[in-house]
């Protein structure tokens, strides 16, 4: 008889990941900058306007204008390299105190991070290739551009060139100069509403996230997005933001997962008469014959977006639009492959009878008042 190895497999194994929660205004600062300086083009889906959008860009002074362009490129990975970097930074992550650690930030690391947003993967060896790169080293920056995420973007390829080429801590003090100025010229008025709305969403979070398996608490906090954590990754650090409502965002910075999720409405809105916001936004979801469609064919299965395009006829940027309405009322779940880069949509049908009580319990409380204020 053939005797067969016995085989443990430990990438099935319980990977300790912590959850953490950061509700530091320093970050809606820099997706600020982000969406308007490359992130974004098209804001209208965007639950702050685009009209909001085009008043940051118009505040901006000229000379300024000019010196975020020069920093952001066309895609604004500095400004999401720089969020990474700040997520796994000393505490505290407050703006001032992180202005003050970036200007003492060592040049090569800060260089290293906005490298490896885009070229490279979190292995020891392009951690390696990274700082060579950030040190000056010409051959391993050509090296690090020649990868397939950064070759096919010749202007990503170009703003690394070109913000590599700068002397050592020249990068660092006008990045640190810029986001000084872009603070107390433009982002300012309204810093503290914004902060106050991720502190109050964070706190809230942090209570629910102890001891709960962190893909299932990406899935909650994204409302919808099944992710598969990969090895390697050793903290989930989670991220309320105001200004990417409706959408989240995943970066990953070295061993650590950041999750940038939408602060809900109640962190925003203090009127305790307003109805349940997840409700009001599964009610404006269902209003629209396309999206009905949707979920019908959700009901049936699994699809991606080249399959609902098909059925409805539509491009896939309106079916992206659709679907991101869908998710943003906790309708539909989204699955993730980063190794095939793939995405599948399913049904979450749980939502729809929670929802019906949770109209039912707002009613009923706004009832009940109703009647104790005409019996006094």
């Amino acid at each position: 008889m053939t005797a067969f190895p016995r085989v443990k497999d430990l990438t099935q194994g319980d990977r300790r990941v912590t959850v953490e929660t950061d509700g530091s205004g320093i970050y809606d600062l820099l997706l600020t900058v982000w969406s308007v300086f490359g992130g974004e083009d098209d804001h209208s889906s965007f639950e702050l306007g685009p009209d909001w959008f085009t008043t940051m860009a118009e505040s901006v002074p000229a000379d300024l204008e000019d010196e975020l362009s020069f920093l952001s490129g066309s895609g604004g990975d500095v400004w999401l390299g720089l969020a990474g970097l700040v997520a796994v930074s000393p505490y505290p992550h407050d703006i001032g105190s992180v202005f003050g650690w970036l200007s003492r930030l060592d040049p090569v690391d800060l260089r290293a991070a906005i490298l490896l947003h885009r070229c490279g993967g979190h292995a020891d060896d392009r951690l390696s290739l990274a700082e060579r790169a950030a040190s000056g080293d010409e051959a391993a920056l050509d090296e690090l551009l020649a990868d397939e995420k950064v070759a096919d973007h010749p202007d990503v390829s170009s703003l690394y060139r070109r913000l590599m080429a700068l002397p050592m801590p020249e990068l660092r003090e006008r990045l640190a100069a810029a986001l000084t100025r872009f603070r107390s010229e433009v982002y300012h008025p309204y810093e503290e509403k914004f902060t106050q709305a991720t502190t109050r969403a964070a706190a809230a979070r942090r209570a629910l996230t102890r001891g709960a398996d962190p893909e299932r608490v990406i899935e909650d906090v994204t409302n919808g997005l099944d992710y598969r954590i990969q090895p390697g990754v050793n903290r989930l650090i989670l991220i309320p933001s105001v200004v990417l409502r409706p959408w989240a965002v995943i970066d990953q910075h070295r061993d650590a997962l950041g999750v940038f999720y939408p602060v809900a409405d109640e962190f925003l809105d203090a009127d305790p008469d307003a109805p349940p916001s997840w409700v009001v936004k599964l009610h404006k979801a269902l209003g629209d014959e396309r999206r009905l469609r949707i979920l019908r064919r959700l009901s049936e299965g699994s699809a991606g977006l080249d399959d609902l395009s098909e059925m409805l006829g539509l491009t896939k940027s309106t079916v992206h639009h659709h679907v991101g309405q869908l998710r943003a009322a906790g309708l539909v779940r989204v699955r993730v492959d980063p190794m095939a880069n793939t995405k599948h949509y399913t049904l979450r049908p749980a939502v729809l009878p929670e929802a019906a009580r949770t109209l039912d319990d707002y009613l009923r409380t706004n009832t009940a008042a109703g009647q104790t204020g005409r019996e006094s």
